[in-house]
């Protein structure tokens, strides 16, 4: 290696050390050393001064771009003895006197082998840098850069909207303002009629005084008969010490409105901004923290709080209660129920569950089990409860009239029942079998065909088929959840992910693959009390 080139680290891969960009900056010059693009690299060796110098791929191995290593150490223990061999039972260098005292029959490799293969395992590392980390750098700043796009624009818009609501509160006022100011114009012209009535009093007045002087003067004895004007007719109507023009005083409730608008004229909602369109989210980062294996199969789950949650079994009346540690701390049996199907619990800790002999059954604290509702003809799969503690049941007919349930909170009545129809009258709830509550929306899984999203009443809203994920295996759905932003998390179970959509049908992000987190065929899934996801 020469001097010069070992003063000299090499340059980021992330960009080219002649143009600057990093735009595929796939090339190394040994000589410089510098990373290149792909028109540098061409242009590079062109030049007559660089004519000798070796531009290879970026991808050559790494720990060879300045020549052959210097692998040969001296032993610590004897001094006069090189490093030859590497002990893999042990994980330490050592030379032959070593190999031949402290590690007999142990398995060693020779120290050239053990450093070509970690120089393949670092190169392999030095690749995905290219491969991976980068590309994925470039689209993440990419999509901030959009993010920071639509940001300005969607800051924009909401200030034009708080110019605009200025504008009609300015109006607003402006025309009442001028309604008062109009009035007191009216009020000083009548004021002005009222003093020329006034004064043709007083004229008439003057004009009287001088006729009865006259008649005084002149001793006609007509004055007898004469009968003057009663003084209350001279005087006008309107009292002369009246104030002709009204006094303006703002109405005091006005002013505590106004108080009230100083505090807030509004509400700069930053959610309903960022989640429009639910553009906020692009891609979901997901890791497996903690895991364990079942002994059967699993159907449903239900978070129980404390990090514990309720699992039941395919084709089982038992239902356990596992801890994040995979142990079971409890266990109920429903006897006679023929396998349970789903479950949800009350904020009193009750149970509500589903059964295959098409009951619903309460299971109290004590795990005391009593019959609520019985659904026959129909079979009850999925179950939720809503914020009126009114129970919702997925319904399976065998004539095809599957609907979803509304009971009473202590299931004595049917309050009501929703068929999801589109515009042509097809019956849209086809194979229900799993219902969550996303705000006041109810979104249905019709197991292995797609997620209807209805209202309360029963219009549908939207219907996810899957197609959007672009997924190798058609979409087969099984259960679904709901986030903290009015999200839904539904499983593929040909796929082994989960959809993660937008409360408005969008996808979102496929996520919990099965290269994320080794997992095959998901099937019930939850979220917990601080929005961790278990999914199996």
């Amino acid at each position: 290696m020469k001097d010069n080139q070992a003063l000299i680290p090499p340059q980021t891969f992330l960009e080219c050390g002649e143009c600057g960009r990093n735009i595929n900056v796939s090339w190394f010059c040994k000589n410089c050393p510098i990373s290149l693009c792909d028109t540098c690299s061409r242009s590079h060796k062109t030049k007559w001064q660089y004519k000798s110098h070796a531009v290879v791929p970026r991808t050559y191995t790494v720990l060879r771009l300045y020549g052959p290593a210097k692998i040969a150490e001296q032993c610590r223990i004897h001094p006069e003895k090189e490093i030859s061999t590497y002990c893999n039972d042990c994980d330490v260098p050592c030379c032959v006197s070593c190999l031949a005292k402290d590690h007999k029959r142990h398995d060693f490799s020779t120290i050239e082998d053990k450093y070509l293969d970690a120089e393949k395992g670092l190169n392999e590392y030095y690749r995905q840098l290219d491969t991976d980390v980068r590309p994925t750098l470039e689209k993440m700043e990419e999509q901030a850069r959009a993010d920071v796009k639509e940001d300005n624009s969607n800051v924009e818009k909401v200030i034009n909207d708080i110019n605009d609501f200025r504008k009609d509160v300015v109006q607003i006022f402006t025309r009442a303002c001028d309604d008062l100011i109009i009035q007191v114009k009216l009020s000083q012209s009548k004021g002005k009629e009222r003093l020329d009535e006034i004064g043709k009093c007083k004229k008439n007045l003057v004009t009287l005084k001088r006729e009865i002087e006259g008649k005084i003067e002149k001793g006609d004895l007509n004055i007898v008969k004469y009968v003057p004007p009663k003084v209350e007719y001279l005087i006008p109507a309107l009292k002369i010490s009246e104030n002709t023009v009204p006094l303006f005083e703002p109405d005091r409730k006005v002013l505590d409105m106004l108080d009230v608008i100083k505090e807030s004229v509004g509400k700069i909602n930053l959610k309903q901004i960022k989640n429009e369109e639910n553009k906020s989210i692009k891609s979901v980062n997901v890791q497996r923290q903690k895991s364990f294996k079942s002994k059967m199969d699993v159907t449903s789950m239900t978070t129980a709080g404390n990090n514990m949650i309720w699992i039941m079994h395919f084709g089982s009346h038992k239902m356990c209660l596992y801890n994040d540690e995979g142990k079971v701390v409890r266990s109920l049996t429903v006897e006679g129920s023929m396998g349970i199907n789903d479950m949800a619990i009350a904020q009193s800790g009750e149970m509500v569950v589903t059964c295959g002999d098409k009951k619903v059954r309460c299971v109290s604290v004590n795990g005391e089990v009593s019959t609520m509702i019985d659904t026959a003809p129909f079979g009850c799969e999925g179950v939720c409860l809503t914020d009126r503690k009114e129970i919702v049941v997925c319904m399976r007919g065998e004539d095809s009239t599957h609907n979803v349930a509304f009971y009473s909170p202590d299931g004595r009545k049917k309050v009501r029942e929703i068929r999801a129809v589109d515009g042509q009258g097809k019956q849209l709830l086809t194979n229900p079998y799993c219902v969550v509550l996303n705000d006041r929306d109810l979104c249905v899984v019709n197991v292995g065909e797609n997620v209807v999203c209805v209202t309360e009443t029963g219009d549908v809203r939207w219907v996810y088929d899957g197609k959007q994920a672009k997924t190798k295996k058609l979409f087969s759905p099984r259960c679904i959840c709901v986030d903290q932003y009015n999200n839904l998390l539904v499983t593929d179970y040909n796929n082994h992910c989960v959809h993660y959509i937008d409360r408005d049908g969008r996808l979102i992000d496929v996520i919990l693959t099965q290269k994320q987190i080794g997992l095959r065929c998901h099937w019930g899934m939850m979220m917990l009390q601080d929005m961790s996801g278990w999914e199996i």
